[in-house]
């Protein structure tokens, strides 16, 4: 496998190979030969559902590379605890020794991973091996309380393991029930956003109703003006029509009452 966990007490870091999980063709899950390199890079790429695949597949737990580490080495690495304790629970040699002396402890107190250095100091990790360098978990731990941890565990032994694993149970619960608060909290806000939205989308669609309405009530109106206005309109160029021929008639009328009044005239003179 590429990369290798040197850096606790050497200083140099591992790059875990490019994460493919998930991808539809071409993943390390369907075209690599090597179990130990599928389980090791899903745990490299987080891929929690395709490490538990694996591991109900009946892939080895214990399985190392050529530098010696194995899959809990790079889960306690990247800080999983869900990683971790799946290993865990699936028998994963919690002191498994990986490249330089290094115990999945190490990689995790070197990290800074309080939360995975509790899961293996629970899981009965021993705290009083050295690696390559002469260093012990302690020695490397970077946060306050893996080093806590690790010194209380050391100095009190099971008694203090055990109080620190009903400790870490307490928190957990805890934290999973602020965690399930918070998401119904989150819940309930969505819901009333998307209440609050569908609230002014009815209130909109009503508006636009009432605009429709309003304009439709309005085009009535114009359209009913304009047809009165051409009924008028026709009204006055029939009556003008009437006038007009009624006047030619009268023209009409009194041009042939002349006419007979001149011809009586005539009649007379003779």
């Amino acid at each position: 496998m590429q990369g290798s966990l040197r850096r606790a007490g050497a200083g140099e870091k591992a790059v875990p190979p490019a994460c493919t999980w998930g991808a539809a063709s071409g993943s390390p899950l369907t075209t690599c030969r090597r179990v130990v390199f599928r389980r090791i890079q899903a745990v490299q790429c987080g891929a929690e559902p395709a490490v538990e695949i694996l591991v109900q597949s009946g892939a080895d737990v214990h399985a190392a590379t050529r530098s010696g580490d194995t899959a809990l080495h790079w889960a306690a690495y990247g800080g999983s605890g869900a990683l971790v304790r799946l290993l865990l629970e699936a028998g994963a040699n919690v002191d498994a020794v990986g490249d330089l002396g290094n115990r999945p402890l190490h990689v995790a107190a070197s990290r800074g991973h309080d939360q995975v250095v509790g899961l293996l100091l629970t899981h009965n990790a021993h705290t009083g091996f050295k690696n390559a360098y002469g260093n012990t978990a302690l020695t490397l731990a970077t946060g306050a309380k893996a080093q806590a941890w690790i010194k209380r565990v050391t100095d009190g032994g099971p008694g203090e393991r055990s109080k620190l694993a009903a400790e870490l149970a307490t928190a957990e619960a805890e934290a999973e029930a602020k965690a399930a608060e918070r998401r119904t909290r989150e819940d309930a806000e969505a819901k009333a956003k998307e209440e609050r939205a569908a609230a002014a989308r009815k209130k909109r669609d009503e508006e636009d109703a009432e605009e429709d309405r309003i304009e439709e009530m309005e085009r009535a109106r114009i359209k009913a003006e304009e047809e009165e206005r051409r009924r008028l309109e026709e009204e006055r160029l029939r009556a003008e029509e009437e006038a007009k021929r009624l006047a030619e008639e009268e023209a009409k009328r009194a041009a042939a009452e002349a006419r007979r009044k001149k011809r009586e005239a005539a009649k007379k003179k003779k």
